[in-house]
């Protein structure tokens, strides 16, 4: 009941941060819309920039209990890998398209963002190292420092984060050729 509870209430606040925004998005109303009293909501939020962390702690959780359930699936560390890197992908660009207008309030707060974000990084390069341990046991990859390459494709895969949300690799829309150049990358480097 706890949980529920403190997920209507951060759907509510995302909700109406993005309808919005977030100035004009008052503690009565995230309680009003998520039919809790405001009582409620201050047991489980002090103030509205908690509330905000909590959203963004949201939407980045969602987001790296995908990537888990790839790692957790029967399949090759080279298949894996891809599967990984597009999801990853795909996800944050829905992320980004789902929360439309509270991007613009986001960069005030990059700082809160980014510390966050710190939290969910550690957990998706502990991800990309079980795939790239696995593909070690299997004798597809080869590499002298599991953490470092962990590392770098993921702060690759950060780096096309924007123009891929922007769709620069995809104006005509192949996706494959995405596909088929970050596994060259990515093979390249790990075989």
């Amino acid at each position: 009941m706890k949980d529920l509870t403190r997920k209507q209430l951060i759907e509510a606040a995302r909700t109406l941060f993005v309808r919005n925004g977030y100035d004009d998005t008052t503690m009565l109303q995230i309680a009003d819309e998520a039919g809790k009293g405001r009582r409620t909501l201050y047991y489980y939020f002090p103030s509205k920039r908690a509330m905000l962390r909590a959203v963004v702690e949201e939407e980045l959780n969602r987001i790296v209990n995908v990537l888990e359930a790839i790692v957790e699936k029967d399949i090759p560390a080279d298949k894996k890998i891809m599967e990984f890197v597009i999801s990853r992908l795909n996800n944050v660009r829905h992320s980004i398209f789902r929360n439309g207008s509270l991007r613009a309030d986001f960069s005030r707060f990059m700082r809160t963002i980014e510390s966050i974000r710190s939290k969910c990084e550690k957990r998706e390069i502990a991800l990309i190292e079980q795939i790239l341990l696995q593909g070690i046991h299997e004798g597809i990859f080869h590499m002298d420092n599991l953490h470092f390459m962990a590392s770098i494709l993921h702060y690759c895969m950060r780096g096309l984060e924007r123009p891929y949300v922007l769709g620069e690799f995809t104006k005509a829309g192949d996706e494959q050729a995405l596909e088929r150049a970050a596994r060259k990358v990515i093979f390249g480097a790990l075989r």
